[in-house]
């Protein structure tokens, strides 16, 4: 494999780990600081956590413009120490409106994964994009299953300022190495950006990505409300909620990188289509489950059916898009990332688990068959 592909894994790698170094406790710290009651604290952590994604599916397209005036490596470089510096200065803010400002900064600094899908589309073979993209978001996803335990652990053992600082220096190496070893790819001034189009269902390709990356998201932020029906409150839940995090993420992994094998073979669609009516079933599942460990598992299997979802609807279209049409493709990940915590957070407020299950259930059917009619 090209070298230059491997470290742009590896520089995405880091910038994963850094927000999901901290994303385990973050639930918790607000929780802690908080002024308001109970509902209020609710919306401030869903508004709080999906802020940086909300409006990251915003820059996406616009980041993957600039990659026809300017030079795609330094882009992603400046992105990935931008984003390191706002981590640091999250770690010593104790006001929720000064941190939603902050994530809302590193909202606009978030379309460094757009430059990335950008140079490997252009840098990669068309028969070897998938395989490419594959590793690109295999690399996000460890660093999302290496993040959630350190930040919680280091949390419990030094406080709440430490992931800020060890995700900042995570996010310096990681620009080291996209400095040193990722290879740019020439800005092309001419480019035409192609229309977008619902032609091969990409309208509803994007929406069903929207889709899964709220299942794959909403968790974090009502995890405190989980574990507290578990009987489970303090540092022993923030480190579960680690551990829980860890647990399915490695199996996100694990399904991204079978389903990614097979796909060729049984077909894309196909695989798509089950992939999302048994994750809508074990939402549903998961909402019975009597202690911790079995609605890990559930979890667990949830995740590794629903997790490759995106990259496969994203590697259909790859080989033939243009930089804003991958932006575009791309935005998905940020919704799908903000609406997850936003929509858990404003229905655990008012209701419960089984109806927020319901809800997410539901949305994965419908637009399962919005995207199977556009496809066939």
């Amino acid at each position: 494999m090209d070298k230059g592909i491997f470290f742009l894994a590896v520089s995405q790698f880091g910038i994963a780990f850094s927000f999901n170094c901290i994303m385990s406790f973050m639930p918790f710290y607000i929780i802690k600081i908080s002024p308001y009651d109970h509902q209020q604290t609710m919306i401030w952590i869903g508004i709080i956590v999906g802020a940086t994604s909300l409006i990251s599916a915003v820059t996406a397209p616009l980041w993957g413009s600039l990659t026809s005036r300017f030079s795609a490596k330094m882009l992603f470089l400046r992105g990935i120490v931008c984003n390191g510096i706002i981590f640091l200065c999250m770690g010593f803010t104790s006001s929720l409106h000064v941190m939603l400002l902050l994530r809302i900064i590193q909202g606009g600094l978030g379309g460094v994964s757009t430059i990335g899908l950008i140079i490997i589309a252009s840098s990669s073979e068309k028969e070897r994009i998938p395989e490419h993209i594959s590793l690109f978001q295999n690399a996000m996803t460890v660093g999302q299953l290496i993040g959630p335990p350190l930040g919680a652990y280091a949390v419990t053992l030094f406080g709440y300022h430490a992931p800020f600082i060890f995700a900042f220096f995570v996010a310096l190496v990681s620009s080291i190495f996209c400095y040193m070893y990722v290879k740019d790819t020439p800005a092309s001034k001419d480019e035409k950006e192609a229309p977008l189009s619902l032609n091969g269902g990409m309208i509803w390709g994007w929406w069903l990505s929207i889709v899964a990356m709220v299942n794959l998201t909403f968790l974090p932020s009502i995890l405190p409300n989980i574990l507290r029906d578990f009987h489970l409150t303090d540092a022993v839940a923030i480190n579960y909620a680690g551990t829980i995090m860890m647990a399915y993420t490695a199996t996100s992994v694990l399904g991204n990188h079978i389903f990614g094998k097979i796909a060729v073979k049984i077909g894309f669609i196909r695989l798509i289509k089950w992939a999302c009516l048994i994750t809508a079933l074990l939402q549903v599942v998961m909402s019975f489950a009597p202690d911790v460990l079995s609605f890990t598992f559930v979890r667990m299997m949830q995740t590794a059916f629903i997790a490759a979802v995106f990259p496969l609807v994203l590697s259909s279209f790859a080989g033939e898009a243009s930089g804003g049409m991958l932006g575009f493709l791309n935005s998905a990940r940020f919704i799908g990332n903000a609406l997850g915590p936003l929509m858990a957070t404003s229905v655990m407020a008012y209701s419960n688990f089984f109806v927020l299950s319901i809800v997410i259930a539901a949305l994965s059917v419908l637009s399962l068959g919005a995207f199977l009619r556009a496809r066939t």
